[in-house]
């Protein structure tokens, strides 16, 4: 039942998926413990039939939550020997679910045989926290030293560029332009590049980004609005999420909306990354701090729009993620568990 996937990039009306969203409820039966410890990486399937959340931990747990209407399923693994840092499930083979660790590897689990391939392992030692897809299905892995990796994983072929001074927490493809990539770092900065004229370089000299858009703090995620890419969205520690224009790809990436947010989560818990609402490029989704708790919904104008919550949730989802198709959202928390959103 993977392998049937919904259309992952189907256009959606911003109302209506507002309006979906004011339908979605949250109950214990949707909430499940599903990796040991704190969730540091989420990603939802997208399924056409089934519901299907995957997680992973601080510790390098593995785990998902299928949901069904009679008994539903917990899977869990331990792929990894430290903390997992990012999962993706591959569009062409979505069967296969992609992790990203600090214990310097990339792995592939076959979610229908159990089994995880070692795709990539870095011979730096600098951990991997965080992957996308570029050009010709290679591999765009971002690295705790500031480092990004392009691997081939057909010939097994590697080549790393200094791209920021410290830790890469995010890289994200152009959905139109594959040739750029975007990058959000704990330097504070988010930054787009021109994987084509990128200088292979193991000095700590920065290679020279298309555009730089600084924060006053680290820069937990940036990420490309997924329709056009005209537009860019960011969480930073200084407290704020921003959306530039990012219509040109050229130095000339402005500022147009600067949002207030509380984003000091503190050592317990996973910091915030706001994503966009696949198929739109007017709202986006981030954990919110507040009571009663709540995921928050957002236009790209910086307006909150909804609020997604109940009474079975009562812990912080600092990491959320949205199905491409069905509404179906789900967050994940610091004990580990898996919280989902669904059409009541």
């Amino acid at each position: 039942m993977l392998s049937e996937v919904s259309d992952q990039n189907k256009p959606r009306d911003s109302q209506e998926c507002l309006d979906a969203f004011s339908r979605l409820a949250i109950d214990d039966t949707t909430i499940k413990k599903v990796v040991p410890a704190r969730i540091t990486a989420l990603a939802v399937h997208p399924s056409s039939s089934v519901t299907v959340v995957f997680a992973g931990d601080k510790l390098g747990n593995f785990g998902y939550f299928k949901m069904g209407e009679g008994e539903s399923l917990v899977q869990s693994y331990s792929p990894h020997t430290s903390g997992l840092m990012c999962l993706k499930v591959n569009k062409n083979q979505p069967q296969r679910v992609f992790s990203a660790s600090y214990d310097d590897t990339v792995r592939c689990l076959d979610v229908e045989r159990g089994i995880f391939d070692e795709v990539y392992r870095s011979l730096d030692e600098n951990g991997v926290l965080c992957l996308d897809w570029g050009l010709h299905n290679s591999l765009i892995v971002g690295h705790s030293d500031g480092a990004v990796s392009l691997v081939d994983p057909r010939i097994r072929e590697t080549r790393s560029y200094t791209l920021h001074s410290k830790k890469v927490r995010t890289v994200n493809v152009h959905p139109v332009h594959e040739w750029c990539f975007l990058t959000g770092s704990t330097d504070g900065t988010a930054k787009l590049w021109d994987v084509r004229n990128l200088k292979e370089t193991r000095s700590k000299k920065a290679a020279e980004a298309i555009a730089t858009m600084a924060h006053h703090r680290s820069c937990s995620a940036a990420f490309f609005s997924p329709l056009t890419g005209n537009q860019v969205l960011t969480t930073s520690f200084d407290d704020t999420l921003k959306v530039f224009d990012s219509s040109e790809l050229t130095s000339e990436v402005k500022l147009k909306v600067s949002l207030k947010h509380n984003n000091m989560t503190g050592r317990w818990l996973t910091p915030f990354k706001a994503v966009w609402i696949p198929g739109c490029d007017d709202l986006f989704l981030v954990g919110s701090m507040e009571y009663p708790r709540r995921v928050e919904v957002f236009s790209s104008a910086g307006t909150l729009l909804h609020t997604l919550k109940g009474d079975s949730l009562t812990s912080i989802c600092s990491l959320v993620d949205v199905h491409p198709d069905r509404f179906v959202v789900a967050g994940g928390n610091s004990s580990g568990r898996v919280h989902v959103f669904v059409e009541a």
